[in-house]
């Protein structure tokens, strides 16, 4: 019998529920959460003129994939624009051989020097954007590889479910243990947090969500909502994009992208803890007792029933909720494409994620500020 008096019992009764509510949110996503469809109808020869813009600082380990697979879409009405943004290693020398090999879609331009209180990657876009000729805008990340019929699955997205803008989230491949401990906890957030309809359905800019590494839009409403210009200054742009188009009043959502996009994120554990650092604090805002509290919640939802358990008190509520977590996670496996042994992980996921948070907060706090790709940037909220 569960003593609701005894605040370890308490304790755990509201762990448990919490999660009981997680896993119910994840049920639903499973169902509701949208799909780009795996075999779009064929475009038309007057199909909307697609642009599909890749900004690439010291890209030389996957920009020659990316651009290729979209140079080489089965799109009648597209253009690939590649921006270089000062790469010291052997990037241009590919996009120079790439530009050879496909004049009649590769454009590769040239980064010009950051403006004061801009972000590398946003400038890029930006950038990007002014030069772009397309209705429909698509960035994506340069590490990102694309099947054939990407562009007519996201036009089709674009107008079948009458959006103005959306991303996705694409097939991550995983080979080192710190990329299967970690990435997931991404996914985790976008099925166990929210549910995926409220995105599209709820006016509420609160309730948006976003994935940089894919992001489509209709001219009209990228330039509406202020584009890369709304979020200049942002090292999550784009969840701040999405947040700015629905204050525009645009319609979004976020999406499965998995049959058509995948993604080598980070290769090494220094990769996965920078990448991840840059972006755990920024994401709410540089708001420290909102990142502390979710810091928190991780260790007290996922890790500290391991550490009940191995102390030999608080049985079984703790069984539960590591049971549910490994719900969560073998039901996200399963729709990602994920092993399935991630189910087991969730407690370890929970220590590293954290980890990673305290560190994004001691970096926002130095002297130089968040940093990435050889650049650094001073504090700002939004």
């Amino acid at each position: 019998m569960i003593d609701l008096y005894d605040p370890l019992s308490l304790y755990n009764v509201i762990v448990t529920a919490v999660l009981a509510v997680l896993a119910g949110i994840t049920t639903w996503n499973l169902f509701r959460f949208q799909r780009l469809a795996r075999r779009p109808p064929t475009p038309s020869a007057d199909a909307p003129r697609v642009s599909v813009m890749v900004p690439a600082r010291n890209e030389e380990r996957c920009v020659e994939a990316c651009v290729t697979s979209l140079c080489e879409l089965d799109y009648p009405n597209l253009e690939v624009l590649v921006l270089d943004d000062g790469s010291t290693d052997a990037t241009p020398a590919i996009l120079a051989r790439l530009a050879a090999r496909y004049p009649e879609r590769l454009r590769v331009l040239q980064g010009t020097s950051l403006p004061p209180d801009w972000v590398g990657k946003s400038w890029a876009c930006h950038t990007l954007s002014q030069h772009a000729t397309g209705d429909v805008l698509i960035f994506t990340d340069a590490d990102t590889v694309h099947g054939p019929l990407m562009a007519a699955a996201a036009v089709d997205q674009l107008q079948r479910a009458r959006l103005d803008m959306f991303s996705m989230i694409p097939y991550e491949e995983m080979e080192t243990f710190f990329e299967h401990a970690v990435i997931p906890m991404v996914h985790l957030l976008y099925f166990a947090y929210l549910p995926n309809n409220l995105i599209h359905d709820s006016p509420r800019v609160s309730v948006s969500a976003a994935n940089g590494q894919f992001m489509c839009f209709r001219r009209t409403a990228y330039d509406a909502c202020g584009g890369h210009t709304a979020v200049h200054d942002s090292m999550v742009e784009d969840v701040f994009l999405a947040k700015a188009a629905k204050r525009a009043g645009l319609r979004i959502a976020l999406v499965d992208g998995t049959a058509h996009v995948s993604c080598r994120m980070y290769t090494s554990a220094r990769a996965v803890v920078h990448g991840f650092s840059k972006n755990f604090f920024p994401a709410t805002n540089y708001n420290l007792p909102l990142t502390l509290f979710f810091i928190v919640h991780l260790l007290a939802l996922y890790t500290a029933p391991v550490a009940m358990l191995a102390g030999g008190v608080a049985w079984p509520l703790p069984v539960v909720q590591l049971a549910l977590a490994g719900y969560m996670r073998l039901a996200i496996a399963l729709r990602c494409r994920m092993p399935l042994w991630h189910a087991l992980l969730q407690p370890v996921t929970a220590v590293l994620a954290a980890a990673i948070g305290a560190n994004s907060i001691r970096w926002a706090y130095s002297s130089t500020g968040p940093r990435w790709k050889g650049r650094s940037y001073a504090f700002q909220r939004r």
